[in-house]
Order: C-alpha cells, then sequence, then structure tokens
C-alpha cells in the first residue's frame, strides 16, 4: 500500500471511530436524556434533511475550487466542538439543535472523503473498496469495544468515547493529501447539469431508497434489541458483525463490479433488503438477527460500492463532488429522513412495522435498479 493510500485509510479510518459509536449507541443515549422514540426519530431526521443543502453547498465549493482537504479540516473541528457542547445540553430542543449541527457536518464528511478517495486514486479508482474497508474495519472494532466498555457504565460514557473519537477526526483531516483537481470553469450549477441527466436521477433515487431502507435499522434497532433483553454487548457484535461481511465485500469490489453491472448489484440489495428488513420485523431471536445482519454486506456495502463506481466511471471531476454529495443527500438525507420520521411514528405503536415499511423502500430501490438497466447500464 502507497504512502497516499496510508494517508487516506487513515482519514477514513478516523471517521469511522466516531461512526463506530454513535450509530449504535447514540439512540440510546438520547433514550437515557428522556426523548422518547418518537422525538429520536424526529432528532435523526432533521439532521438528515439539512445535510441536503449542507452537503450539496460544501460540495459545490469543492467543485468550484478544485480542493477539498480544507472543507474536510473546517468540518472536523466544528463536529470537535460540537461534541463537546452536548456535555452541557439538556432537553428535546437543545438536543435537536445540538445534533442538527454535529449530525448534519459529520455525515457530510463521507461524501467529501469518497470523492476525494476517487480523485486522488486516479486511474487506481478499483483499489476504492479496499481504502474504504478500513472504515468498516474501524467500525467493528468501536462498536465491539464501545459496547464491551459501554456495558454498565452511565449513560454519558458514550457521549465520552465520541469527543474522543471526534478529536481523532481532526487528526485524519490533517493527513490527507492535498489534492487539487481542475476547478469548475461553467457558469451554471454543477447539480442542474446533474438534474437533467435522465438515468442519473434514476440511479441516485434507486440507491437512495436503498439506503434510506436502513432508517429503522439505525434508529431503533438497537432500543428494540435492548428491549428484548440482548445487552450492549451482544448487541455492539450485532452490529459488527454486519461491518464485517461488509468488509470483505470492500476487498473484492473491484472483481464484483467486473463481474455485475450497476443495476444487477442494486437490484440484488434490494432482494436481500426485503428479506432482512421482513425478518427484523418478525422476531427478536437472536439465531435470526445474526443470520440477517450478514446482509448487511449487500443492503449497504453493495449499493455504496455502485453508487460510488456509477460516479466514478460516468461523472466528470468538475461535478463529481456534488454528484456525490447529491447521492448522499438524498440517499442519507432526504428519503432517509422521511424513513425515519416513519419510522419513529410507527416505531411508538409497533415495533415490527417499522422494519415492514423499510421492506417498502428496499422494493422502490429495486424497480428503479431494473428501469436503470433497461436505459443505460
Amino acid at each position: 500500500m502507497s504512502l497516499t493510500s496510508i494517508r487516506l485509510s487513515t482519514c477514513i479510518f478516523t471517521i469511522f471511530l466516531v461512526f463506530g459509536i454513535w450509530v449504535p449507541f447514540l439512540p440510546t443515549w438520547l433514550e437515557g436524556r428522556g426523548l422518547s422514540a418518537g422525538q429520536v426519530g424526529v432528532v435523526f431526521a432533521v439532521a438528515l434533511w439539512a445535510r441536503i443543502p449542507v452537503g450539496l453547498f460544501l460540495a459545490s465549493i469543492a467543485d468550484a475550487t478544485g480542493r477539498r482537504k480544507p472543507i474536510l479540516i473546517g468540518i472536523a473541528l466544528v463536529i470537535l466542538l460540537g461534541f463537546i457542547s452536548f456535555k452541557f445540553l439538556d432537553g428535546y430542543l437543545a438536543l435537536l439543535l445540538g445534533w442538527l449541527v454535529v449530525g448534519t457536518l459529520l455525515t457530510s464528511t463521507l461524501p467529501l472523503t469518497d470523492n476525494l478517495v476517487i480523485l486522488t486514486l486516479g486511474d487506481r479508482k478499483a483499489d476504492y473498496g479496499r481504502i474504504r474497508m478500513w472504515g468498516s474495519l474501524s467500525f467493528i472494532g468501536t462498536s465491539i469495544l464501545g459496547g464491551m466498555y459501554l456495558q454498565g457504565r452511565e449513560n454519558d460514557a458514550a457521549l465520552h468515547l465520541m469527543i474522543a473519537g471526534s478529536a481523532i477526526v481532526v487528526l485524519g483531516a490533517l493527513l490527507v493529501p492535498n489534492v487539487r483537481v481542475e476547478p469548475r470553469k461553467s457558469w451554471q450549477p454543477a447539480v442542474l447539469e446533474l438534474l437533467k441527466d435522465r438515468p442519473f436521477l434514476i440511479f441516485v433515487l434507486s440507491a437512495a431508497a436503498l439506503q434510506a431502507s436502513h432508517a429503522a435499522l439505525y434508529g431503533f434497532a438497537s432500543i428494540s434489541w435492548k428491549a428484548a433483553g440482548i445487552s450492549e454487548g451482544v448487541i455492539g457484535l450485532l452490529w459488527a458483525e454486519g461491518v464485517a461481511l461488509e468488509v470483505l465485500l470492500f476487498i473484492f469490489g473491484a472483481s464484483v463490479m467486473k463481474r455485475f453491472r450497476v443495476w444487477q448489484v442494486l437490484t440484488l440489495a434490494s432482494v436481500a433488503g426485503i428479506v432482512r428488513w421482513i425478518v427484523l420485523g418478525s422476531t427478536s431471536d437472536l439465531t435470526w438477527l445474526i443470520a440477517v445482519q450478514s446482509l448487511h454486506a449487500l443492503t449497504f456495502a453493495g449499493t455504496h460500492l455502485a453508487a460510488v463506481t456509477y460516479i466514478a466511471r460516468r461523472i466528470p471531476h468538475d461535478r463529481s463532488a456534488t454528484a456525490q454529495g447529491l447521492y448522499d443527500g438524498l440517499g442519507m438525507g432526504l428519503m432517509f429522513g422521511i424513513a425515519m420520521m416513519l419510522a419513529g411514528w410507527i416505531y411508538g405503536t409497533s415495533a415490527t412495522d417499522a422494519f415492514y415499511v423499510m421492506a417498502i423502500f428496499s422494493t422502490l430501490g429495486g424497480i428503479g435498479a431494473i428501469v436503470l438497466g433497461k436505459i443505460q447500464d
């Protein structure tokens, strides 16, 4: 592995140190601060929606200037200060506003980092999966060790871990290569050009629906499993299991994308999602949970790998950050926010039905993938 790849891998590794804590344990931390399931859903949804304009704004700056590193460093510093401020926030409204800032910026680091990796690799785009897997390995280690550490400790222990992790994210941002590409010359905003691209729109809507189907998992799976008597340590292992198999897909990602077309991978992710969400809505039996968590390799990693491949192959550099931001904003922003709101409202009355609704999102993503295959890929 080259020095450049090591620096990129380190940056991704540090970002997922924080993700490995907040994804499985922030919902339970918020619940411990007195928020209801519906309020947790709103907290996450508002930040997810905000990442659309914020993410596109940051991406447009990156495309206009041709630079990514200074933006990542600035975001990392604000995230650190934001998590520190959580120690002084109390009540639903304060926590909502706090996560609106921190959550929006934290999730906006991913599309910018992915775009930076693709641009840095140049013709070696096939190496993306081997760099991105370090984020997954980071998530695995943090969720396992974090679950063990948090078991039996006070609620704020999770926040302390997030503060420590965000400090390391700043160091990771400082390490990334200062890659510069040709600044955008067209007067027309890149997002307008992309919105005129019909195949791209179908692709991004399909991938967005597939990513949004994870809303109930991210927002309420840990709460549901804990209510079923599963310990924090085992919950951490369940999250780590899915990401461990995700790593395998990233390692062999180049071979997979050479063998299958983008629309075919998205279709596989759709089928896997339908099965996964129906099972999660039907049982809390640990054996079944272990079985369907393995499908995370397809539902999330398969969708993400297909999306990054599509953008790298088909979108010019001067609008690539915006394309990545649009995919991320729709998938992990608008649609994910809608799905999170639905999941929160439904979970309050029926935990199982919240997962069944996610199967509908997976189905819509699969329909879009098939349409994409017919018109382009």
